[in-house]
């Protein structure tokens, strides 16, 4: 299986979880996958948008925005 990895990690401030790392899309997905109360439009083109980039060879730059507007939707910092 092959990794795709963004050009620069997206840093988290994670609520009793202090701060991740997400390297790219699969991490951003499980990452995701752990937030409670999700759902809505930016948290499900950022699940889209990662799907895409690791089955169809999507844009990463691309997975990596969604990812962003989703955590900014969440109330999330990140760096």
């Amino acid at each position: 299986m092959q990794e795709f990895m963004w050009d620069q990690p997206v840093k988290l401030s994670m609520p009793g979880d202090g701060e991740r790392c997400i390297n790219g899309p699969r991490e951003a997905l499980h990452c995701l996958a752990e937030w409670t109360d999700a759902g809505g439009w930016f948290y499900e083109r950022a699940k889209n948008r990662c799907h895409a980039a690791i089955e169809m060879n999507g844009d990463l730059a691309l997975s990596r925005q969604a990812f962003i507007a989703a955590a900014i939707d969440a109330s999330l910092q990140w760096d």
